[in-house]
């Protein structure tokens, strides 16, 4: 008989165990594979239902929720190159810059380095009629005092004969249109000398630098044949020396 354990202190008085058919070693073991087998699946199909709904939750993050919220990638560098030429403009910064080109523009104009073709010069400000401006203010004075002088005239005599005949068509401002045109005029011959002038020295400069590197590379060439004719000499001797 076998032990039943605390039963066998107790009063209770031991049974035997009860046969069941089919029931037994062996089967016992088949039902533990079974069980087995069924946790396995069942975990199976817990991780592949897991990674499916992480899958579906991946591509439905991926996507835009709003097709027409999609940006284009130049617009936002396009946005921050707006602000900051914008805080630029706030800070002073651009017109720092535009007055420091305008400054060694004026320098490179002062010594007379302008470009060859006419059509590389890029000015900031239009010399030919800043000239026309100065030479205007300068005449204004003769101006306004030759018109008070004939105001007086006028006003000393009563009818004087006009001694320039005005025919038709012709008005007073034609005296102001001659002498408008021949302000552009000496304007224009102004601006020519000094253009002639900075093309003069420009070209000067260029000499003077040739003719310095000229010399650089004839003091190069002398001292480097110095050399060679000192080390042509030391091996000459060498070879005098008698072998010992």
């Amino acid at each position: 008989m076998e032990s039943l354990g605390w039963l066998t202190e107790s009063t209770v008085m031991p049974k035997k165990h009860k046969a069941i058919e089919g029931v037994g070693a062996a089967s016992i073991l088949d039902l533990k594979a079974q069980l087995y087998r069924t946790q396995e699946e069942a975990r199976n199909s817990t991780a592949a239902d897991a990674a499916s709904s992480e899958f579906r939750r991946a591509k439905k993050r991926s996507g835009p929720a709003d097709p027409l919220g999609a940006k284009n990638s130049g617009v936002d560098a396009r946005a921050h190159k707006d602000k900051l030429e914008l805080k630029a403009v706030k800070d002073g910064t651009a017109c720092y810059s535009a007055l420091e080109k305008k400054a060694e523009l004026y320098e490179k104009l002062s010594r007379g380095e302008l470009p060859d073709e006419e059509d590389q010069e890029k000015y900031c400000v239009d010399f030919f009629q800043k000239s026309f401006h100065q030479v205007s203010e300068r005449r204004q004075p003769e101006t306004a005092t030759a018109s008070e002088h004939v105001e007086q005239e006028n006003e000393s005599v009563d009818s004087m004969p006009n001694p320039k005949p005005m025919g038709l068509g012709r008005t007073g401002t034609t005296v102001d249109q001659d002498e408008h045109k021949r302000f552009v005029r000496e304007v224009h011959d102004e601006v020519s000398q000094a253009r002639q002038k900075a093309s003069t020295m420009k070209h000067r400069r260029q000499e003077q630098e040739s003719a310095r590197r000229e010399k650089l590379r004839q003091a190069f060439l002398k001292k480097r044949l110095d050399k060679l004719m000192a080390e042509k000499q030391a091996s000459s001797a060498s070879d005098d020396q008698p072998v010992s």
